[in-house]
């Protein structure tokens, strides 16, 4: 089985240790932890809780799981009630076991998380972006493309989408083996402790009316069969990546998270249909 390695996991991996720069374990304050983002057209496949963890100790998910709490995503303005199930196997993962409720595209949702001895009621809402595809693109589904540094770079284009906050281009490279492009500063990459990832989105928050993306070469970074696709993402996704990135860097001291009661991420997305894959040779 393939595992998906996302920009969002990584970067949410580090906000859960703490979102100051100087915290301490004298600092430590206990919160609920949400990852989750719903996808239009598709049932809730995944939602995670956890609890925060001390900076000065590894943080361990399996452990700060929350294992025991009433997960509820209702709709605002639909009719939609979805209680989800606790995920024994995969700890802090919540999921629906009905495959007829799918998120609904321009519509509003609502989740609602309870804990049992914990007094705050964690909710978040978020408004799920319309449908949309890609109009066209200089490649074609199925092409070969010899990867050349010096060529033209290529471009797609999609039309738009409502009730959206930014465009998400992304890569996703589907064979588990494939050879990486050498590149000078992959040396990292050497290291016995390095994963591939196999999905990267190599933009993030793009200019909200840009309907179009070329593709550096410097971008691509393996061989083989790529598939590329487009996200509509809400205000929610968009405000969590775009504060994300440069708090890596310590420019911010204190995240900002559109959750009541709980730090993280509750947003939704929709993909443009006409998605299309490629095989990128040296």
């Amino acid at each position: 089985m393939k595992k998906y390695i996302s920009v969002l996991i990584i970067i949410l991996s580090s906000v859960m240790t703490g979102c100051e720069e100087t915290s301490t374990a004298i600092d430590y304050r206990k919160e609920v932890v949400v990852n989750g983002t719903l996808t239009a057209n598709q049932n809730i496949d995944t939602l995670r809780l956890h609890w925060t963890g001390q900076v000065d100790k590894l943080y361990d998910l399996d452990a700060l799981a929350i294992s025991n709490a009433t997960v509820i995503v209702r709709g605002v303005d639909v009719n939609f009630y979805d209680s989800l199930i606790y995920d024994a196997s995969n700890p802090g993962r919540y999921y629906s076991t009905d495959s007829n409720k799918k998120i609904s595209p321009t519509k509003t949702y609502k989740l609602e998380v309870s804990i049992p001895g914990w007094t705050k009621q964690v909710t978040a809402t978020t408004t799920v972006p319309d449908t949309f595809h890609i109009t066209s693109a200089t490649m074609n589904n199925g092409d070969t493309i010899k990867y050349n540094l010096f060529a033209p770079v290529h471009e797609f284009y999609w039309s738009a989408s409502n009730n959206y906050a930014t465009y998400l281009p992304t890569i996703t490279y589907l064979d588990s083996n494939a050879a990486m492009i050498p590149k000078a500063f992959y040396s990292d990459t050497t290291s016995k402790d390095f994963r591939k990832p196999e999905i990267i989105g190599y933009r993030i928050g793009l200019p909200k009316e840009q309907q179009n993306s070329d593709l550096p070469w410097v971008f691509l970074s393996y061989y083989g069969n790529i598939q590329f696709d487009v996200y509509a993402v809400d205000f929610n996704f968009s405000d969590y990546i775009n504060q994300i990135i440069p708090a890596q860097g310590g420019e911010l001291k204190e995240i900002r998270f559109n959750i009541h009661g709980g730090i993280g991420i509750f947003g939704a997305r929709t993909k443009a249909s006409g998605g299309f894959k490629i095989y990128l040779k040296p």
